[in-house]
């Protein structure tokens, strides 16, 4: 029904770029064993278990709680407990080892990848001047110097190889730019990746200068295991909400053939913006299903619609305007969307006023909705439709930028073109047989029926 887009393809396998980040771990290993000495096996073979188990019990799409990671405590606390070579074997083995049913070119990259990153760190840490806490008689003032401030740096460098090694996966795999998704995984990441260096410290202090020993992991780590089995509950209820919200959409699709795949290409379009205009993580999941959602009203207004069969007339514009309001009817009693429905109830606004269904102007305008406002008209441009062809993305962009002030958030505009010089987009083209289908069928999207609703209604007043 809708021809893919074509991918950016890079000439390099998935095979040859995992195998190369093992080696390269495989290649640290070693020399950090020449430089340090071989580590101490009963601490290698204590974090690795604890290692095991922290990656094994991981939640993916942890959103906002991504500051909790028992796997990352570990293999931080490993820099300077079993130094570089150590660190190798303790990233390596932990997701080596994982319970968590994985492909297996997947296993080895995260292997390899972990591996490599507590190599680069025990490098760094060493570096900067670290020691090994329990043969060392440190004073106080000397663990802060000699270990925890090495330890943060190695961490920090660590996290920063760790968001361009997955860069370099996405551009092996789908052909997205490295430093784009390095930046916007750092971002997602935010400032919480900074406590897993902090909790490593307090384990390594305990662990050695302390003389805990291997008992520390009972202090410090028994919480986080029942921290971490929490978010685990939490992120399986997100993942609920998230195949509700894929079924309304469905359901959608199912009733508007025109429709199918534009919620999904809105909330990529959004996603790229967000970063861009301040949405942090955690508002960035409500923008994700207000994108989703925000044709959902159609629905209840499609069967009321005029079937379409020359200019845009007022029955037309009367009836759509109503699909704002009737969406956010039909979600009532979600309370996991709450956050999502200012987008979806004003994502036809315009900045001069002349929107609906409220007729709100500029900054009262929410942010969803006016992020939501640009990806809708960039998506409607750049798709076929009966009565024109898709734009291309420079084409597409340069009419948005003529409805900056107007109809559009200039800034929200300029958000957008600079996560797509990044990452082009494709137009998508809809075949013939979906376009007979539904007719000559107005795209209420088209930047130009917004215009002549302006045109039509009374400033500020909404028809009823």
């Amino acid at each position: 029904m809708h021809r893919p887009r074509p991918a950016e393809k890079t000439s390099l396998p998935v095979g040859v770029y995992v195998t190369s980040v093992c080696l390269a771990a495989l290649a640290l290993g070693l020399a950090g064993g020449q430089l340090t000495g071989p580590p101490a096996g009963d601490a290698v073979a204590v974090l690795t278990v604890l290692g095991i188990l922290g990656s094994s019990l991981r939640e993916r799409d942890l959103g906002p709680h991504l500051g909790v990671s028992v796997a990352t405590v570990i293999l931080a606390a490993a820099l300077p407990l079993v130094g570089p070579s150590g660190a190798v074997i303790v990233g390596f083995l932990s997701y080596l080892g994982s319970v968590r049913s994985q492909r297996l070119r997947t296993r080895l990259f995260n292997a390899g990848m972990t591996g490599l990153m507590g190599g680069v760190g025990g490098f760094v840490y060493i570096s900067a001047g670290g020691l090994v806490p329990g043969e060392s008689g440190l004073t106080p003032l000397g663990l802060l110097w000699r270990v925890a401030i090495p330890l943060v740096l190695g961490y920090v460098v660590m996290t920063m190889l760790n968001t361009l090694l997955i860069g370099g996966m996405a551009r092996v795999v789908s052909g997205s730019q490295v430093w784009d998704v390095a930046v916007r995984t750092f971002r997602r990441l935010g400032g919480g990746y900074l406590t897993h260096a902090l909790i490593a410290f307090l384990f390594v202090v305990l662990w050695a200068p302390v003389g805990v020993g291997t008992f520390s992991a009972v202090l410090i780590l028994g919480p986080m295991f029942i921290a971490q089995w929490t978010l685990g509950r939490d992120s399986v209820e997100r993942r609920s909400h998230l195949r509700t919200v894929k079924t309304i959409v469905a359901a959608l699709e199912e009733a508007n053939p025109y429709s199918v795949g534009h919620s999904a290409r809105v909330a990529e379009l959004c996603g790229r913006i967000a970063p861009r205009v301040g949405i942090d993580t955690a508002d960035a999941e409500a923008l994700h299903y207000a994108a989703l959602l925000h044709d959902i009203g159609l629905i209840a207004a499609a069967p009321r619609i005029p079937r379409a069969s020359g200019p845009v007339d007022v029955d037309y514009l009367v009836t759509i305007t109503t699909h704002p309001e009737a969406g956010v009817r039909m979600l009532e009693g979600m309370n996991f969307l709450g956050g999502a429905v200012p987008g979806i109830l004003h994502h036809h606004e315009r900045l001069d006023g002349r929107g609906y269904p409220a007729g709100l102007s500029g900054a009262d305008i929410p942010l969803f909705a006016r992020v939501i406002a640009v990806a809708d008209a960039f998506d409607s441009l750049t798709t076929t439709r009966s009565y024109r062809a898709a734009l291309d993305q420079d084409s597409a962009l340069e009419v948005l930028r003529g409805r900056s002030g107007t109809h559009l958030d200039g800034a929200v505009v300029e958000a957008l073109a600079e996560a797509l010089a990044t990452r082009r987009w494709w137009p998508t083209v809809i075949e013939d047989d979906v376009r007979t289908a539904v007719g000559d069928a107005h795209d209420h999207d088209d930047p130009l029926v917004s215009d002549l609703y302006a045109d039509w209604s009374p400033e500020g007043e909404v028809p009823r």
